[in-house]
């Protein structure tokens, strides 16, 4: 079994125990870092796209799905 540290922006830290190699860990992180950026460009442009409600469901669906 493999031991994680997480530290995060406030200097904390997160230790995880767990039976994942580093590339399952890697590539989990980078899967949420890719949904959260996504998030955040969905809340950005959500003032643009306000008035269409048509393009504002495609493109949340098109995103969250990814």
């Amino acid at each position: 079994m493999g031991k994680v540290i997480i530290e995060t922006k406030d200097k904390g830290e997160l230790k995880i125990r767990t039976s994942l190699t580093l590339e399952q860990i890697k590539k989990f992180i980078e899967e949420i870092e890719k949904k959260e950026k996504a998030k955040k460009l969905i809340n950005t442009t959500f003032n643009t796209l306000k008035g269409n409600r048509k393009l504002e469901a495609k493109s949340e669906f098109e995103w969250y799905e990814q």
